[in-house]
């Protein structure tokens, strides 16, 4: 007579069994010590939470982003040191204001002559959107020379403070892309011998 072998399943040792058991409950007490108490509730008592960064996350959605700088609107320039020969400045003191409409399809120049260092603030705005360049050409560079310092289509206004890099004109070019004219008014205040409209070419 033969024999049927056995079809019952593996079975391990209740040693076995109890150890994978409190293997098991040591990787599980781990687990919670080390990510979920300090991610979820900011208790981190072995201080690896805070290393990894999980704390931040028990503040909740109030702290979302606080370690993340805020993005500036454009990059700071370096200031100078502040003392007479930064603050003092020869050229006499003026404010101006223009007004000025622009055909459909149709640029125009507005133009301050300034010296290295001279300075001013400004403030423009359109009835409509335009394009606007804001450049410079130097009073001895070669023809056709010129700085780009800001470029943006679309715009309907605009404020800022400029200073000179170099001696030379600085200032705006809009060009009215749309159908119908657009009256644009600006206004400075500054230290610039003059505000003026280059002739057209």
């Amino acid at each position: 007579m033969s024999t049927v072998p056995s079809s019952l399943p593996y079975q391990t040792s209740p040693r076995t069994l109890a150890r994978a058991s409190l293997a098991a409950l040591a990787a599980g007490a781990a687990i919670v010590t080390l990510f979920v108490l300090p991610a979820e509730y900011g208790i981190d008592p072995t201080g690896i939470g805070g290393a990894l960064g999980l704390t931040r996350m028990a503040g909740g959605e109030a702290d979302e982003g606080a370690d993340t700088p805020a993005v500036p609107a454009a990059a700071a320039a370096p200031i100078p040191e502040q003392n007479q020969a930064s603050i003092a400045k020869a050229t006499p003191l003026r404010s101006d204001e223009k007004v000025l409409t622009l055909a459909p399809h149709s640029g125009i120049e507005v133009k301050a002559r300034m010296k290295t260092g001279d300075h001013f603030v400004f403030r423009w705005q359109s009835t409509g959107p335009v394009r606007m360049d804001m450049h410079g050409e130097p009073t001895h560079g070669p023809e056709g020379e010129f700085s780009t310092y800001w470029k943006q289509k679309d715009l309907s206004e605009a404020q800022g403070a400029f200073t000179a890099p170099f001696d030379g004109t600085h200032g705006w070019y809009w060009r009215n892309r749309g159908e119908t004219p657009v009256t644009i008014r600006i206004k400075t205040s500054g230290f610039y011998t003059e505000l003026f409209e280059p002739p057209a070419e």
